[in-house]
């Protein structure tokens, strides 16, 4: 499952998606494949906050994600 917060929920239109995770696939190869779906969420990559089952971790590590896991693209959020 992939959730989608404030930008990146604007950009895709939807909350969250389902997409099926191949054996062996990274998260590196995992988040290309989100910005191939959306390319403008690539524009944002440089200050995205990933996270995998509620850990951030980095949008270019090499640890292998499981089908059941949930990974959430987090933008930066302004506000004050």
């Amino acid at each position: 499952e992939v959730l989608f917060f404030a930008a990146c929920r604007e950009i895709t239109g939807v909350e969250k998606i389902e997409l099926k995770v191949e054996e062996k696939t990274t998260i590196k190869t995992f988040v290309a494949d989100v910005v191939k779906k959306y390319p403008k969420i690539g524009k944002m990559m440089d200050n995205m906050v990933l996270s995998v089952n509620l850990e951030y971790t980095d949008p270019n590590s090499e640890q292998t994600l499981k089908d059941a896991d949930k990974v959430a693209f987090i933008p930066p959020i302004s506000g004050g």
